[in-house]
C-alpha cells in the first residue's frame, strides 16, 4: 500500500510528539537515568549556579554564594563559606577544647534538597553538642574526591576526627573513567587508574576544563545539541545510550550494596583505607548508606555480606581501633521510605536526623569520642 508523502510526514511527527510527550512524562516522574529539563527551558532554580568544577577534587562550590533549588517536592537554600564549604565559618585551629569532626561525602553530605538547619551535619552537631566542618559535595562526588578534598583542603584544619558518609549506590562508579568515558568528557573531574603494583594513580581526562561553572552541556554535534537545548526525548536517548555501554550491571534496578564490579569495589576500598592511614590515631567513623533500591534487595533476604566492599570494610574495623563502620541498612526502620524525599532518592529532613542519631549512638560508646586528639 502506497501512502502520500504527507500521511508518511504526519506519521513521523505524530511518533515524534508521542516520543516527547513520553519524554517528557517520564523526566517529570524521574523514571530515566537523565531526568534533566532542556537547557533552554531549564527552570531558574536548578541548584547548580553555585557549583564550580575546578579544584583537584572537582566538584565544589563558590565561596560565599547562595544559590536556590527547587523541585516538585522541595524548595531549598544553599549558601557556601569563605572556603565554598556548605557550611558556617571554619577556623583552621580550635580555640578551646571543643571538639570538631569533618565530614566527608557526597550529596548526602552536603545535604541535597533540605535546608542547612535539617542536614545530617547540623543534626549531629545539635545532637552531639561538637562542631562538624561539611566538605561534601554533590555532582558525581565518590571515594578518590573524598580522599582528595581530605588530602588538599580539609586536613588542613585542625580536628578531631571524621565522618565519612559512603554511598554504594554510586560511590563504586562515579570515578571510574570506563564508565564515564562518553559522558561529559570535558567535566574536570579526577579518575583513578590502577597500576601493576595494585595502588592507584589519579588523574583528569585531556579535554578537561577547570571551570568557575558547572557544565551542563557538552561538545555536541548540531543534533544532538538542539535534542539537549529542547526536547525531553534527549533524557530517552541518553538512558538508552547509557544502558547499551555501561556494564549490563549499572540498570535500572541497580543496587550498589550487591552488584559493584570488583575492580570498582576494590578502587573505592583503596582510597578510604587511604583516608584512615592519613587520619592516624585519629577516630574515623564511616557511615555506609542504602538507598531504596538496596533496601529491597535487601528485604528480599539475599546476603551481602560476602561482597568485597563489606569484608574490607570489617576488616578495616578489626585491624585500626580507631575505625568505626555502621551499616545504616542494619538500622532502617520497616518503613524506610518516610525517609526519603518523594521526588528524589535522597534523604528529606527525617532521613538526615535518622542518620545523626546513628552516628550520635555510636559516637557515645566511646566516650568523648576521640582517641586522640590530632593536628
Amino acid at each position: 500500500m502506497n501512502f502520500p508523502i504527507r500521511n508518511v510526514l504526519l506519521l513521523i511527527l505524530a511518533s515524534l510528539f508521542s516520543l516527547e510527550l513520553f519524554s517528557y512524562v517520564g523526566t517529570q516522574a524521574g523514571l530515566f537515568l537523565f531526568n534533566d529539563y532542556p537547557t533552554a527551558y531549564r527552570p531558574r532554580y536548578s541548584g547548580v549556579n553555585w557549583r564550580t568544577q575546578k579544584d583537584p577534587w572537582g566538584s565544589w562550590h563558590r565561596s560565599n554564594a547562595t544559590d536556590r533549588h527547587r523541585s516538585s517536592c522541595f524548595d531549598v537554600s544553599y549558601r557556601s563559606n569563605e572556603i565554598g564549604a556548605r557550611d558556617t565559618s571554619f577556623s583552621l585551629t580550635k580555640s578551646g577544647p571543643q571538639t570538631r569532626y569533618i565530614l566527608l561525602g557526597d550529596s548526602f553530605a552536603e545535604g541535597y534538597g533540605v535546608n542547612f538547619e535539617d542536614t545530617a551535619q547540623a543534626q549531629l552537631e545539635k545532637l552531639l553538642g561538637i562542631d562538624v566542618y561539611n566538605f561534601g559535595s554533590d555532582w558525581y562526588f565518590g571515594p578518590a574526591q573524598y580522599y582528595l578534598i581530605y588530602k588538599e583542603l580539609a586536613s588542613q584544619y585542625q580536628h578531631d576526627g571524621v565522618v565519612l558518609f559512603f554511598l554504594p549506590a554510586n560511590d563504586f562508579t562515579d570515578n571510574d573513567y570506563s564508565l564515564w568515558k562518553n559522558f561529559h568528557p570535558t567535566w574536570y573531574r579526577p579518575y583513578y587508574k590502577k597500576q601493576r603494583d595494585g595502588q592507584y594513580d589519579i588523574f583528569y581526562p585531556d579535554q578537561a576544563i577547570p571551570t568557575e561553572h558547572v557544565q551542563d552541556e557538552v561538545k555536541l554535534g548540531i543534533v544532538n545539541r538542539f535534542l539537549v537545548r529542547y526536547t525531553f526525548t534527549a533524557n530517552t536517548l541518553r538512558t538508552i545510550k547509557y544502558l547499551f555501554t555501561r556494564n549490563p550491571l549499572e540498570k535500572p534496578g541497580y543496587s550498589g550494596y550487591y552488584d559493584a564490579a570488583q575492580a570498582e569495589q576494590e578502587a573505592a576500598i583503596y582510597f578510604i583505607k587511604k583516608i584512615v592511614v592519613d587520619e592516624k590515631a585519629r577516630r574515623v567513623m564511616i557511615l555506609v548508606i542504602p538507598n531504596r533500591e538496596d533496601m529491597i534487595r535487601i528485604h528480599s533476604g539475599r546476603s551481602y555480606q560476602d561482597q568485597y566492599w563489606f569484608r574490607e570494610l570489617q576488616s578495616l574495623k578489626l585491624e585500626h581501633s580507631n575505625v568505626d563502620v555502621i551499616d545504616m541498612a542494619d538500622k532502617m526502620p520497616s518503613d524506610y521510605n518516610k525517609l526519603f524525599l518523594t521526588c528524589d532518592n535522597h534523604w528529606n529532613e527525617l532521613g538526615n536526623l535518622e542518620a545523626a542519631k546513628i552516628i550520635a549512638a555510636q559516637y557515645r560508646v566511646q566516650p568523648g569520642g576521640l582517641p586522640a586528639l590530632s593536628k
